[in-house]
């Protein structure tokens, strides 16, 4: 297959990566990303470090100079995965190398590693302001079966003087809300502060309006050092909220290398919702990412995810074209 493929498409060469290629593959990623999912060489290699990932597929284009013109993965996810054989797979090819059969052989080449691995379908996603994506998906037997959407707030010219300041919410609500580090800084035990954190965070996801259940969290053991030490996440940005010490509350907050913030993930324990918590903590990160002099903050949201969703609304976040998953499922 690759020989009828460098004869067609003169001067491309396609060959499996490693880790050896991660700086290269981070700068091609950067240069096609969203400005918000512009990530840093060091957290990607750190991700990579704490979950390895035997079963992926790693295919890297390159043009006669050696330069990276395309790139194909597909993984079980690893430990993240959930060891639930479900597969997802990304593919970009740079646009001047586009239409000449490069993107459909990798795809193939991918698609036959995850039969080979006995997955009943292969997953992946793509983007709405690149409708070329889409009609490539459908071409090659893809669906689209759901849709996420990323909207933005800029955090310098936001006004909360129309909304209930978040320590009146907390106080009304019987909670205490505060920042991720000093609530880590003062906790007695910080293994449990994290343990009780990632607890709220793996029972509150599985309430996201999904149309397939997401896979079950791994162990706190196994995430606990990527997860929650260094820089993966902004500390001094993200909020907690306590009912008598207990972790009721969440909001984590990232910060990438462009300075843009980005919310990946807020939840509220069930005995807590409808009482403010989630729009008081995205207040107070507002309020912090303001005095930083942040100016983009972000998120995302499952399109079924109506709370949030409107949420965001009032705080005045403006929807991005959506993110849409696709999916093929493999004839048996």
């Amino acid at each position: 297959m690759l020989a009828s493929v460098s004869a067609t498409i003169a001067g491309i060469s396609v060959r499996n990566g490693s880790s050896a290629d991660l700086e290269r593959l981070i700068e091609f990623a950067n240069r096609y990303a969203r400005p918000a999912f512009v990530q840093s060489v060091a957290l990607a290699r750190r991700f990579e470090a704490a979950n390895p990932e035997p079963n992926r597929s790693l295919l890297i284009a390159e043009d006669a100079s050696g330069a990276m013109v395309g790139v194909g993965d597909a993984s079980d996810g690893g430990a993240l995965g959930g060891g639930q054989n479900r597969w997802r797979a990304s593919l970009r090819v740079a646009p001047e190398y586009r239409r000449r059969g490069l993107g459909a052989h990798l795809l193939e080449r991918l698609e036959e590693h995850v039969r080979a691995k006995g997955a009943p379908k292969l997953q992946g996603s793509l983007r709405g302001e690149e409708p070329e994506g889409l009609r490539f998906t459908v071409r090659h037997g893809y669906r689209e079966f759901h849709r996420r959407y990323d909207s933005y707030v800029d955090a310098q010219p936001f006004d909360p003087a129309g909304f209930e300041r978040p320590g009146a919410v907390a106080a009304r609500a019987g909670v205490r809300i505060e920042r991720y580090d000093l609530l880590e800084a003062e906790a007695t035990d910080r293994l449990a502060f994290q343990r009780d954190v990632y607890q709220l965070l793996a029972t509150t996801q599985m309430d996201i309006p999904r149309p397939e259940p997401l896979p079950p969290p791994p162990p706190f053991e196994a995430v606990r050092e990527i997860y929650f030490e260094g820089d993966t996440f902004a500390h001094d940005c993200s909020v907690v909220a306590l009912r008598d010490g207990r972790v009721v509350g969440i909001s984590i907050t990232t910060i990438n290398p462009t300075g843009i913030a980005y919310t990946v993930y807020t939840g509220v324990d069930r005995a807590e919702r409808r009482k403010g918590l989630a729009l008081a903590m995205k207040l107070a990160i507002l309020e912090r990412l303001k005095g930083r002099g942040t100016t983009q903050f972000g998120t995302t949201n499952d399109e079924a995810n109506a709370p949030m969703r409107g949420i965001n609304a009032r705080l005045g976040y403006v929807a991005a074209p959506p993110t849409i998953e696709v999916e093929k499922v493999f004839e048996t």
